[in-house]
């Protein structure tokens, strides 16, 4: 019985830092197709009317994978924004000093997890958590009506120094366009789920992550995803004629 060569291909897509072959799946890319960027040198026949083609070539520079991300890990922002991502661990601080004014938000120096306190600068006066003050994931927004916005209201410079104590989480820290390129290889290992259930292999040698458009921030009513371009270039350690060097498919063959 003949394969029935239907496409309904699903699974991960992995990436590697070139020329390495240690692949991590950082995105989860859904509607992803891929175009190939050709040229056609052509040389004309001067001795027929209209000069039709004597002869003629055509040449592959790239492939251009394009997908929307539904999931984008801190690695795969990093990538796509050649940029860095550093883990930083969890910790505590205490009385992290600020001034404070009525209805503004104070950015700590970490993303707060738990606030234990927030005191007057001598630590006499502590103020309440959802009265004087709320926690965002920014810092901490001084409220209007409690006692901490009645003593700023006091002060002719409209401000009050506080200390804040808090803990906060392990983070990941991204840092974008630090860097003008970088180079990764892609592989996609999938299976069929429609026509005969076949495994597919494709891997790309050398290639080019980024944007492919806005990155969502606040997102409405649906998920956001992030569009995404992979850009296969031929891989410069590969000189064999005859040899693949942008990338090689391997499609699992069930034809009996």
């Amino acid at each position: 019985m003949s394969m029935l060569h239907t496409q309904l291909f699903r699974g991960p897509i992995n990436v590697a830092a070139w020329p390495t072959w240690n692949f991590e799946e950082v995105f989860k890319l859904e509607n992803v197709s891929a175009e190939p960027t050709t040229n056609e040198i052509t040389v004309a026949d001067p001795t027929r009317i209209g000069l039709p083609p004597l002869d003629s070539v055509t040449s592959t520079s790239e492939v251009t994978i394009t997908g929307d991300a539904v999931a984008f890990s801190p690695a795969a922002a990093a990538l796509a924004m050649y940029g860095s991502v550093e883990r930083v661990p969890s910790g505590s601080v205490s009385d992290e000093a600020h001034d404070a004014y009525i209805d503004r938000t104070i950015m700590l120096a970490h993303i707060p997890l738990e606030v234990t306190s927030v005191t007057s600068s001598d630590g006499l006066t502590a103020y309440t958590r959802n009265v004087d003050y709320a926690v965002t994931p920014a810092g901490i927004r001084i409220l209007r009506g409690g006692v901490l916005a009645g003593e700023i209201a006091a002060e002719t410079s409209l401000k009050l120094p506080i200390k804040v104590s808090y803990s906060y989480p392990t983070v990941d820290v991204i840092k974008p366009f630090t860097t003008g390129q970088k180079y990764w290889r892609v592989m996609f290992g999938q299976q069929n789920e429609g026509g005969s259930n076949e495994k597919r292999r494709i891997q790309c040698y050398y290639c080019k992550i980024a944007l492919n458009g806005g990155i969502p921030l606040n997102q409405g009513a649906e998920f956001g995803t992030v569009p995404v371009q992979i850009k296969i270039l031929p891989d410069p350690n590969i000189f064999d004629i005859g040899e693949a060097a942008m990338w090689q498919w391997e499609v699992e063959s069930k034809d009996n």
